[in-house]
């Protein structure tokens, strides 16, 4: 019984420790959002909104799953370095002070 419900009490917790940091990401349609939409346009990436949350999310917190290259790749941000360089943009934009 305890193998069962160690682990259970334990994802239990990191649920709860990780949705505050989860939260601190501005959603979709805030002021907060558009000001980092705005952030990532002047430094050159004009990228869909739901692509540009996913950035924030992997770049505020990390570990979501699936293909964020290949949507950055198919929205044009190419080259070496260019995934690196959108990423600190999010950070600075998208990111809360911690």
């Amino acid at each position: 019984m305890r193998r069962v419900i160690a682990p259970l009490v334990a994802a239990v917790i990191a649920a709860v420790a990780s949705a505050g940091i989860a939260q601190a990401i501005p959603d979709q349609g805030t002021p907060e959002f558009d000001s980092y939409l705005q952030g990532l346009q002047r430094n050159g990436y004009n990228l869909h909104p739901d692509t540009a949350w996913r950035v924030a999310h992997q770049a505020c917190v990390g570990g979501i799953p699936g293909y964020i290259g290949l949507e950055l790749a198919a929205q044009g941000v190419v080259g070496p370095g260019a995934q690196q360089r959108v990423m600190e943009v999010a950070t600075k934009y998208a990111c809360p002070v911690q």
